[in-house]
């Protein structure tokens, strides 16, 4: 081969490559699965036969407007729920309270940005009995660190 074919031959691999990697897309987030681990807390042994829920939810952004001069969205305080993942157990045996958990999930550092709101619930003899009263949200700071979850009694 002679030695300006192989000069050409580079020169078009090379113009193929940048061309291609000029159409990158460098900004996109990933998700990644992240795992949320901590332990769930009720003030004392969860009976026997408890059916025991944590779940994640996306928290909602908020409304930005399409330019300075459009009008703001109000929000109508109904907010869909983003569901990412769930810990369900039902127990055959009684726990002792700090019952741990584990919700592997998919997110963005967006989504870890705006936060994670995590839910729990205990349900025994038919009934709710705890549930999650004032919002845990967790986010990429606090994502590395084991979540204490801390449930009310339902009531009555």
């Amino acid at each position: 081969m002679s030695q300006g074919k192989v000069i050409l031959a580079l020169l078009t691999l090379t113009g193929l490559f940048v061309s291609g990697c000029a159409n990158l897309d460098l900004d996109r987030q990933v998700e990644m699965n992240r795992t949320i681990s901590g332990t769930l807390n009720i003030g004392q042994s969860f009976p026997a036969g408890s059916e025991v829920m944590v779940r994640a939810f996306e928290m909602p952004g908020a409304a930005r407007p399409a330019s300075p001069v459009a009008p703001v969205e109000r929000a109508s305080g109904v907010f869909t729920e983003n569901f990412l993942g769930d810990f369900v157990v039902t127990l055959a045996a009684p726990a002792t309270d700090g019952l741990p958990f584990r919700i592997s999930l998919p997110t963005d550092e967006a989504r870890l940005q705006r936060g994670i709101m995590l839910e729990g619930r205990v349900v025994y003899g038919g009934a709710l009995r705890f549930r999650t009263v004032n919002a845990h949200v967790v986010t990429a700071r606090s994502l590395a660190s084991p979540q204490r979850v801390v449930l009310q009694p339902a009531g009555p």
